[in-house]
């Protein structure tokens, strides 16, 4: 029975997946797409209420998916799956937040937010694919790359435990929205005007990129250096690319709702960052100590946790993180994202 939290070469394998898995996945993504289509020939603005329901409502199909997981797969497959889409979902707070910041500093008409989102999540599931099966293919071939990609996570625990004592912003900012910004600026042509929901325009004859389309392009990139850490995390929880690609998927496509949801309760639970910042130390750990060999043949801990209890951690953290904030009223006070142009 394969109880690794990490994965090792030895242990990427492909579970026996029944075709009308992949068509279940298929069709959600179909159904989204017209469902957005639908919504978005009239862009307005998200209220609380509706972005909760279809929070709910994603989260609900979510957890249903797993279903059919433990009956045609396995109960191993189906919980990894609830792990890798708890942990994929617990570490998007974190992207929802920049988005925000990006939004507020771009000043970006509300309308207009569910697209630009929309459009930063259909990347997001490309990417995501890509980010996977390069993933998966390193630690077929590299057991120890495991080692590498636990170092990378420690890193970005690290930052989120400064972050939440207290120092966010400056050094995420400078890293992340500024650099992407100065670069999108230098090599595209952008007219930093909105025009309605359009991508493109026309100024002095000369087809240019609205700052919506900017923004989308910058949401993307951005998208891409959370999945330095997103990546690597689910990787650690299954071996096989279709848990790893569909919890991924899962908890993408919820993420439209949940940004206007979190908006309105960043505040109020400020102790996430914390417990965000403990669900990265604790995966990078099992990542570093899992493979039994490291480069050259040199012997390794191959120390391995069981994915029942790598989930019970993931939960006592996330929920104790949510509790802490509830009971210790400390919200954290955000800045502005001041972008040049």
């Amino acid at each position: 029975m394969l109880t690794s939290l990490a994965t090792t070469a030895s242990q990427v394998h492909h579970y026996n997946v029944p075709w009308f898995m992949y068509a279940i996945v298929v069709g959600v993504l179909a159904i989204y797409a017209l469902i957005e289509a639908k919504h978005t020939r009239r862009d307005h603005v998200i209220g609380t209420k509706e972005a909760t329901i279809w929070s709910l409502i994603y989260i609900g199909t979510a957890l249903a998916f797993a279903v059919p997981v433990f009956l045609f797969i396995g109960t191993q497959a189906g919980t990894e799956y609830l792990a890798a889409w708890a942990i994929e979902k617990a570490l998007s707070l974190d992207n929802l937040f920049v988005m925000g910041l990006i939004f507020t500093s771009f000043k970006v008409p509300p309308a207009l937010e569910r697209r630009m989102l929309n459009y930063g999540i259909a990347g997001a599931i490309f990417f995501r694919l890509v980010f996977i099966i390069a993933g998966f293919q390193l630690l077929k071939t590299f057991a120890w790359i495991s080692i590498f990609f636990g170092l990378i996570l420690l890193r970005g625990a690290w930052k989120a435990f400064r972050e939440a004592h207290g120092n966010w912003g400056e050094e995420k900012i400078e890293i992340t929205e500024q650099r992407l910004w100065k670069t999108i600026t230098k090599y595209l042509p952008i007219h930093h005007q909105f025009n309605g929901h359009k991508l493109t325009t026309i100024v002095k004859g000369k087809r240019m990129l609205t700052l919506m389309a900017a923004i989308i392009i910058l949401i993307e990139l951005s998208d891409i250096v959370f999945a330095v850490d997103s990546v690597p995390a689910v990787l650690a929880v299954s071996p096989d690319r279709f848990i790893a690609y569909s919890s991924n998927v899962f908890a993408i496509l919820g993420l439209r709702a949940l940004f206007f949801v979190y908006q309105s309760i960043s505040d109020r639970f400020w102790a996430l960052e914390w417990g965000l910042a403990g669900i990265l130390a604790w995966i990078s750990f099992k990542m570093i100590v899992a493979p039994t060999e490291f480069i050259f043949g040199l012997p390794w801990i191959g120390l391995h946790i069981p994915v029942g209890i790598s989930l019970g951690v993931l939960a006592i953290l996330l929920f104790g993180s949510v509790a802490i904030s509830l009971f210790w009223k400390q919200p954290m006070a955000t800045k502005p994202l001041h972008i040049e142009d």
